[in-house]
């Protein structure tokens, strides 16, 4: 390779036809790997398999020039490209529809880029897009079929690396001698290799997954379901069993175990004392990570929570869908009527042994379970006939009411209109309290919520005082004797589990006439960046608070830690955000408040210009072609002037050599006179003679045009001319 030339940029093209076809053929099994996974619609699997050889033959014969114009066209079908899946994806509801725009922008950003491949760095842009793709259609493959098209691909991919390790014919001279030296490195060098194309999977395949688009889990059949080792309950009657849990001490309490919540039972004790796990207990698929929810409680005797009613009676089977369904009459004592709801689907992949109590967001409405013998309480509890061992998958679709402060202040006052009957009326049992209880709880709880004009308010109150007055504590001692477990902990200690925080909410508010209950479950867990799964750990177990609003029914409050709100369920479309998000909050940690508030006006700013270039993509995509046609009409003049006038007579001639030659491998270079330019072609026994004696005519004629003094005779250019034409001509052959 020329020196001048590569540092001028001008790196000859890939002349190798068998590393062009092994591309290609690489490109066009990626493509059929999409397909067969029903990724992309029909037209667009024609055209990708069409266009794309098409492409490459195309970019072959036009290896050596500039293709600017080609290269601006591919731009705006690009922007065109990415604008239509866009204007496409929004609409997506579910998995199907939102992964069709998505393999569709990939396959045409592939096909676009087919047809401008002219040097050996091009080529491997090619196989790397091609291993995004391959990694996208293992994403989204649901069988093993995936290793037909996996093999082959694997295969060409080696070949590529076995073609693109040589050196360019020409571009190595011929040893002289040659001695042969055993170095050892030949391991290493291999650890290198395979180290270097593992980093480039994973990369590959991180990218491919971050594009990705996360939506609804709306079911499409059925969600799925698995039963992995089952250990039935014997004689299962509706109760909960948790065996993980150790032998009561002498003084009749639980403690936790390390992977047993003492909070999963027939009794929530407040004495209970130990520490949980960070083993992952389950992974949730869902939309939304919010608190999974196991039991209620409404029976508090000062020290333990218990059920007044634990009688449960069985889910009803669908056989057309093979779920079960919670009964008419217990939905409707969980779930109210009034505020806005959305069903949220989430699907449990169950890590560590739990008890047999099925977790779920808020109310559980349909449930798909490798059992159809489920049983419920009036609580909404669903428990299984075997406990949840390791590798049992189930799905549950729930109701998840969307409130608001201003709707949950207008029906605890009072002020939200109702139809009669339209919620069945609380018991009064979630207004019990134990006749021991210190009057002064009842007193704190008046100058909490004094000035509180509704009963949302007086809840916020007393949730706002517990976070800003109470800690959490693993560490904190075992009740004394004889104690009442709420009053310790609001006036001696403030120190406690989130058993004695919940409680004591719950607790405060009863004494106001709040009907309240407590829950135990676990709490929302982090979403996996990386796998777009909720990872909930056995340490996540918890317990909170619901408290009745009328016409809405049961609504949670954590008062232990934040959690994050009920939304809609549609939730960030893509996993990147995610990913982003958490770099985010660690730039955001160490950086300086105005570089804040100056980093958030610029980003408004994009943000406003980014969905108004969205939403009026047409004109945006037609702006850009007309600046990109413009401009290249500036470089085009630009050029022109800088090259003078174009040649005529013998110097047409000769130029027209020179081009025609370039793809056989002689280009000739600014600095080589013509009769050197002669010279290397007279040493090429490829050519012929025939072309080096018309390429010799041209040459001659144009050295006594440029250089004698004495301009050719109009026969004289004519034979130059027609020298020039029988050159292209047998190159062309």
């Amino acid at each position: 390779m020329n020196l001048r030339a590569f540092r001028r940029g001008k790196v000859p093209p890939e002349d190798s036809v068998p590393m062009r076809v092994v591309v290609a053929l690489a490109v066009e099994v990626s493509i059929l790997a999409v397909i067969a996974q029903g990724a992309v619609d029909a037209t667009t699997a024609v055209a990708a398999l069409v266009l794309a050889p098409v492409g490459y033959v195309f970019s072959y014969r036009m290896r050596a020039r500039s293709n600017v114009t080609t290269k601006v066209l591919l731009a705006i079908g690009m922007m065109a490209a990415f604008a239509q899946f866009l204007q496409t994806v929004q609409y997506a509801a579910n998995v199907d529809q939102a992964r069709v725009p998505l393999g569709s922008l990939f396959l045409w950003v592939q096909v676009l880029h087919a047809f401008d491949v002219p040097r050996r760095r091009d080529l491997g842009f090619s196989m790397a897009s091609s291993l995004i793709l391959m990694a996208e259609a293992g994403a989204i493959s649901l069988s093993t079929s995936y290793l037909l098209f996996l093999l082959p691909w694997s295969v060409l991919a080696g070949l590529w690396l076995a073609l693109s390790s040589r050196p360019k014919a020409g571009a190595v001279s011929e040893p002289v001698a040659t001695r042969r030296v055993r170095t050892g490195t030949a391991p290493l060098a291999a650890v290198r290799t395979f180290a270097f194309t593992g980093a480039a999977v994973l990369c590959a395949t991180a990218v491919a997954f971050l594009s990705m688009p996360r939506v609804p889990g709306t079911p499409i059949h059925a969600p799925p379901f698995a039963l992995g080792r089952a250990r039935p309950v014997e004689g299962f009657d509706g109760g909960v069993e948790n065996p993980g849990l150790p032998a009561a001490a002498p003084d009749g309490v639980v403690d936790f175990a390390p992977d047993a919540y003492p909070g999963f039972g027939d009794v929530v004790d407040l004495r209970a004392r130990g520490r949980l796990s960070d083993a992952i207990a389950f992974r949730v698929r869902a939309t939304q990570a919010t608190l999974w929810r196991a039991q209620a409680f409404d029976t508090y005797d000062g020290v333990t929570w218990t059920m007044d009613d634990d009688r449960t009676r069985p889910m009803q089977p669908q056989d057309e869908t093979g779920s079960s369904v919670m009964p008419p009459e217990l939905f409707r004592r969980n779930f109210g009527f009034t505020a806005p709801s959305v069903a949220l689907t989430q699907t449990f992949y169950v890590d560590t042994p739990q008890p047999n109590v099925l977790f779920a967001a808020a109310v559980p409405a349909q449930v798909y379970f490798p059992a159809s013998t489920l049983a419920v309480d009036r609580y909404g509890s669903i428990r299984a006939p075997f406990l949840l061992d390791e590798g049992l998958v189930y799905s549950v679709v729930s109701q998840v009411p969307v409130t608001t402060p201003e709707l949950l202040r207008a029906v605890s006052s009072g002020a939200y209109p109702s139809a009669p009957g339209a919620q069945p009326r609380v018991s009064e049992r979630y207004l019990q309290l134990p006749a021991a209880l210190p009057s002064r709880v009842g007193d704190l709880a008046r100058r909490i919520t004094a000035g509180a004009t509704s009963e949302y308010d007086r809840v916020i109150a007393i949730q706002s005082w517990l976070r800003a007055n109470t800690a959490y504590d693993l560490d904190v001692p075992r009740d004394p004797a004889g104690v009442d477990a709420v009053d310790h902990f609001l006036f001696e200690t403030r120190r406690g589990f989130c058993e004695q925080i919940a409680s004591s909410m719950a607790v405060l508010l009863r004494t106001l006439g709040i009907p309240t209950r407590l829950v135990t479950g676990y709490g929302p867990g982090a979403r996996n960046p990386l796998t777009g799964y909720v990872e909930v750990r056995q340490s996540d177990a918890h317990a909170w608070v619901e408290v009745f609003y009328p016409l809405v029914g049961w609504v949670p409050y954590d008062p232990t830690f934040g959690v994050p709100s009920v939304a809609d369920g549609q939730g960030p479309r893509f996993i990147t955000g995610e990913a982003l998000a958490a770099f985010g909050r660690l730039v955001a940690s160490i950086t300086p408040a105005p570089v804040k508030r100056a980093v958030t006006a610029i980003a408004g700013l994009v943000r406003d210009a980014g969905t108004a270039l969205v939403d009026g993509w047409p004109l945006t995509v037609g702006v850009l072609a007309a600046g990109g046609l413009a401009a290249l009409a500036v470089r085009r003049r630009r050029r022109r002037r800088a090259r003078g006038p174009r040649p005529t007579g013998a110097a047409a001639a000769f130029a027209s050599v020179v081009t025609a030659l370039g793809p056989a491998g002689h280009r000739r270079d600014e600095t080589e006179t013509p009769s050197e330019f002669l010279r290397a072609l007279s040493s090429d026994p490829g050519l012929g003679d025939e072309v080096v004696r018309a390429a010799e005519l041209v040459v001659r004629t144009f050295e006594r045009e440029r250089f004698s003094g004495h301009a050719p005779t109009t026969e004289e250019l004519a034979e130059a001319d027609a020298a020039a034409g029988r050159v292209r001509e047998l190159v062309r052959r």
